[in-house]
């Protein structure tokens, strides 16, 4: 589910639900839901977050719904005819682990700025709840975006008392609605670019300092090499396992060898590129930290950071700040052009929000987690 901005609703239009086709690629006729998905959120970031730098992209909609193997997701949307056809103004996505968290369904709702206040976000609400009861599930997670303007009025927080959202943004009044209530929050941060090479050479060397000669560290572009694939992916499950959840009723995702295959291919056919720069322990030849960054040249301004992780038994040795120092550095150099990068992390995890406030990453919204009970 999104925010909302204060852009006006005109005459209630006629509306109607559908399941989107699935086209075979984006040359196909059917093709026009995932183009007009696209559309829809660009226009809505744009609204409510004031950019459109987290949208996704056509191919990446359809590479997505191509790739079941560890999360199914079911989708919806609304539409009103025009003269043009079909013209996407609402959408829901409902995910579903295959592995892990068999009562769980996690959703996302959003509605055209321009259609909103007509009952379309409640339709599709409705939807969800509807798909993930047939499913089994007995357990709605709804994540609401916001941006980074602070709230001027009465706000919410969740009971671990970190981030806070506005309490009367329609995405979270809709929430309260469906009987969810808050759980989690999550800071979305920004650094513009470039970050100044004398700084990250800094932070580089200060951390290798610490880090001293017990740690080697490793960097390179995609395909993930094979030598490193079962490491990586022990990386991801101790993320999984040890990320701040709050007040949040979730299990652990299950990341393997062959996960880290799949996403891989995906990625390739999304059209993204990444960089990842990885600590090993020199003593016993294992990875215990790592970072990605990884991009679109479709979306050309900016980049996102993806997973960051230093194992349990390694921290206090800088690594976080090695591996994501090196990683700017070698970023900067495969992408010139960038203008900003985008990291997320939970309110309640202080040690990797100080590493990017030293980075200069700033606040620029965030997203927060309600939770409970279909």
């Amino acid at each position: 589910m999104t925010t909302s901005s204060a852009v006006p609703a005109p005459a209630t239009s006629a509306w109607r639900l559908l399941t989107p086709p699935h086209p075979a690629s984006l040359d196909d006729a059917d093709a026009w839901a995932y183009r007009g998905i696209a559309e829809l959120h660009v226009t809505a970031n744009k609204a409510d977050l004031g950019n459109a730098d987290g949208s996704p992209t056509p191919i990446g909609i359809l590479v997505g719904m191509n790739n079941q193997d560890y999360m199914r997701k079911l989708r919806q949307i609304a539409v009103v005819d025009t003269p043009a056809g079909p013209q996407v103004v609402g959408t829901a996505l409902v995910f579903l682990h295959v592995h892990s968290n068999p009562e769980l369904a996690i959703s996302f709702v959003v509605v055209h700025p321009e259609h909103r206040r007509q009952g379309i976000g409640a339709a599709l609400a409705r939807w969800v709840q509807g798909s993930a009861r047939a499913e089994g599930r007995t357990t709605l997670l709804a994540s609401i975006d916001f941006g980074p303007d602070r709230p001027a009025g009465e706000t919410l927080t969740p009971a671990s008392g970190s981030g806070e959202i506005a309490a009367d943004l329609p995405g979270v009044l809709l929430a309260q609605k469906l009987g969810l209530t808050l759980q989690l929050v999550e800071r979305r941060s920004r650094v513009d670019l470039p970050v100044l090479p004398e700084a990250v050479s800094r932070f580089e060397a200060e951390a290798r300092a610490v880090a001293g000669d017990a740690y080697r560290v490793h960097t390179w572009t995609a395909p993930m090499p094979e030598e490193w694939i079962e490491q990586y992916a022990a990386l991801e499950q101790a993320l999984s396992d040890d990320e701040p959840r709050g007040g949040l009723e979730v299990e652990s995702d299950v990341w393997d060898a062959d996960r880290i295959r799949t996403e891989d291919a995906t990625i390739a056919a999304k059209g993204d590129q990444y960089v990842v720069t990885a600590a090993e322990h020199v003593a016993t030849g294992k990875l215990v930290a790592m970072t990605m960054l990884q991009w679109n040249d479709l979306q050309p301004e900016h980049t996102n950071q993806q997973s960051t992780v230093v194992l349990k038994a390694h921290r206090g040795h800088r690594l976080g700040m090695l591996v994501k120092a090196v990683n700017l550095r070698e970023h900067a150099r495969l992408r010139p052009g960038a203008q900003r990068i985008y990291t997320w992390n939970n309110e309640e995890n202080p040690h990797m929000l100080a590493i990017n406030i030293a980075l200069g990453f700033v606040p620029a919204g965030g997203s927060a987690d309600f939770q409970g009970p279909l």
